[in-house]
């Protein structure tokens, strides 16, 4: 099953490069994407982006005209939590959370000059793999929700024709267990907490 999504996966990547860049209102423009997530949740008992994860995948935009576009795509992405053992705290347990899944961006953007841009917008999540690797919760794939969203805001900086920088924080609109998981996390729930910096490769250009 899991060969199947990252072939489905693969397989909608390629339809960046069929993307014709076009000019003016209504033109698409699409490009690859990937970035270094520093991730935390909210709710977990431990504090800071200790847990490194990933962002890879697909931009497609639309020009909206008047400096304005939306923006989608599919990407698949890490995130979680990581606390490692600590020797003044020796009571505490270790943990490290990871959370292997599909985002589904949605973006409106709005250029603030010819180089930079922000915008903000929601990432629907859907869990592919989620496991704690320090053996502390044996069911974390069971206990997680299996669908999710982010609210999301950016800002990019093209710094040529082909490449951009981006900076995106993301912050998780549901808990990422369910209500009835038995685990480190607060019964109140626990929310996915992001930092993505990353590069953007634009493979057609049209929307501005």
């Amino acid at each position: 099953m899991q060969l199947i999504r990252i072939s489905f996966f693969l397989g909608l990547v390629m339809v960046v490069f069929r993307v014709n860049a076009q000019d003016g209102k209504g033109a698409f423009s699409s490009a690859l994407h990937g970035a270094l997530n520093l991730c935390q949740i909210d709710g977990d008992g431990a504090s800071g982006y200790n847990k490194f994860g990933y962002t890879a995948g697909m931009v497609i935009a639309q020009n909206l005209g008047k400096g304005w576009q939306y923006e989608t795509g599919i990407a698949l992405s890490e995130r979680g939590s990581r606390y490692p053992f600590n020797p003044d705290l020796p009571g505490k347990s270790a943990f490290h959370y990871r959370y292997q899944m599909l985002d589904i961006p949605l973006f409106i953007n709005k250029s603030i000059d010819s180089r930079w841009m922000a915008g903000a917008g929601v990432r629907t999540t859907y869990l592919i793999k989620a496991q704690e690797t320090e053996g502390i919760h044996l069911h974390v794939q069971h206990d997680s929700r299996k669908s999710g969203m982010l609210i999301c805001a950016k800002v990019q900086y093209r710094s040529s024709k082909s490449f951009s920088y981006r900076l995106e924080c993301q912050y998780g609109l549901a808990s990422v267990t369910t209500t009835t998981a038995g685990s480190l996390f607060f019964p109140t729930g626990a929310y996915h907490n992001c930092i993505a910096a990353g590069i953007q490769y634009t493979v057609s250009s049209g929307a501005k």
